[in-house]
């Protein structure tokens, strides 16, 4: 018997996870595992090699998809976001 970490309602808006973001590959339809890490292992190799920043972004987890977004910086003035200007990635 698994009890779920979330209840069906957080999933309606969205489970929200702090990650940071290094970089990202397209795979079409990988047809194995080996495929998945051989793919992962590049982009940290490329991030490595080129001696990239991290970037802290936000993962949004939901039923309409996955959304990424950079996180935003806590200051004490209140900016208005462009939400649009701060998407890194979505699925559906």
């Amino acid at each position: 018997l698994r009890i779920p970490l979330h209840n069906e309602e957080a999933f309606q808006h969205g489970i929200n996870f702090e990650a940071k973001y290094i970089g990202s590959l397209d795979v079409a339809r990988p047809s194995s595992r080996v495929e998945i890490v051989a793919a992962m292992r590049r982009i940290r190799y490329e991030f490595k090699v080129k001696n990239i920043k991290k970037k802290k972004v936000n993962i949004v987890v939901s039923v309409e998809g996955v959304k990424v977004t950079l996180r935003k910086k806590k200051k004490k003035k209140e900016w208005m976001w462009d939400e649009s200007k701060m998407m890194v990635m979505q699925d559906p």
